[in-house]
């Protein structure tokens, strides 16, 4: 039994067959935007779609708007940080300003929502990919 020793898995078989498809002028313009949207080529779009019936594959979009709200959390998180860390500093040296707890609460309100808002689509693409 020989050993794994890294790297990309080995292909159970080559793939030699080939299969042709006609496709209207509308159907092979919506097969490229589909290809470039998914970063995905087209023999293997057919497999994925077609073959394994999945209904759900990743965009470029989703992949780009999940990056960005994860950005957003992350500056968010960030000023929650510096905020609380300038609240201590000065409720050392007496009572915190109303407006720093004013600030603080607003952004961890828009903390609260952008990490909902990213469940959210993690749980619609959930059920999409469970289908």
């Amino acid at each position: 039994m020989s050993r794994n020793k890294g790297g990309a898995p080995k292909k159970e078989t080559k793939k030699s067959e080939r299969v042709v498809v006609r496709l209207t002028e509308k159907e092979k313009e919506k097969l490229i935007l589909l290809e470039k949207e998914t970063g995905i080529k087209r023999s293997n779009l057919f497999v994925l779609r077609v073959i394994e019936n999945r209904e759900f594959l990743i965009t470029k979009d989703v992949i780009q708007e999940l990056s960005n709200a994860g950005a957003e959390m992350g500056r968010v998180g960030n000023n929650i940080n510096q905020l609380a860390r300038h609240a201590n500093t000065v409720f050392k040296a007496g009572p915190v300003p109303q407006q720093v707890i004013q600030d603080f609460e607003q952004l961890l309100e828009k903390h609260l929502q952008i990490e909902s808002n990213i469940y959210a689509i993690f749980k619609s693409m959930y059920r999409v990919m469970k289908k």
